[in-house]
């Protein structure tokens, strides 16, 4: 629920007043806006707010909602086009072109520092200085995140390093079909090549989110190696 997120869901609760408001499967992390009172605050008549891991959903429970706030745990969206027509398209279009390196560039990548040394540094240094740290921060833990993924790599194919959250919806879905193996800490890279049965290597990001979603709806139907070390 992040400040762009709760900016969309206020225009609506706004500019459709009075009607009833679903939430489907997110991740609901606290402390970084003010969701729970957003909702409470709404006129709506019914709410239904759906976390899409476990640790979302004992979030949703821990707040302080108003009772006729209705939660559930459920799977990420993208997992419900498992028997689509348009999947089985991809699947037979599917190639062994290259290995995929897709990492995070912002706030949710994990830089292998440990937050009480953020917040420390963040606390001390200019704001300036702070930024330009944080960015080599994130630029050598990239860095390092290519370098594991060429190791574990099959070496015979090409290593595509590609940012694709800059990616329309058509070429992200090409780029990861055509890929043999992908290495990621994106959420929905990892969740469409796992439905492509491509052979996948999870990095953690900044919180669990990977992981989450690995044992509430992929675990037991595909293989996923998490990569722990940077």
């Amino acid at each position: 629920m992040y400040p762009q997120v709760m900016a969309c869901i206020s225009e609506s609760l706004h500019t459709f007043f009075g009607a009833e408001l679903v939430v489907g499967p997110a991740t609901f992390r606290l402390g970084y806006t003010d969701w729970v009172g957003t909702f409470n605050r709404s006129a709506s008549p019914g709410v239904a707010l759906f976390a899409r891991d476990p640790d979302s959903f004992m979030n949703l429970r821990k707040a302080r909602l108003r009772k006729s706030i209705k939660i559930g745990l459920s799977h990420d969206p993208a997992l419900y086009l498992r028997d689509s027509e348009w999947l089985d398209a991809q699947k037979s279009a599917v190639a062994n072109e290259y290995v995929l390196a897709a990492f995070r560039r912002d706030h949710e990548m994990n830089t292998g520092i440990p937050g009480e040394w953020v917040k420390a540094l963040r606390a001390v240094l200019p704001k300036g200085t702070f930024k330009k740290l944080t960015h080599w921060f994130k630029k050598r833990a990239r860095r390092r995140k290519v370098d594991i993924a060429r190791k574990l790599a099959d070496s015979k194919l090409p290593l595509n390093e590609v940012d694709v959250s800059h990616l329309d919806f058509d070429s992200f879905v090409e780029t990861v079909r055509c890929s043999k193996e992908v290495h990621t800490d994106r959420l929905h890279t990892m969740l469409l090549a796992a439905m492509l049965d491509k052979p996948v290597f999870a990095y953690r990001t900044s919180y669990g989110k990977l992981e989450g979603v690995y044992e509430q709806s992929l675990k037991g139907w595909t293989k996923v190696t998490f990569v722990s070390r940077l």
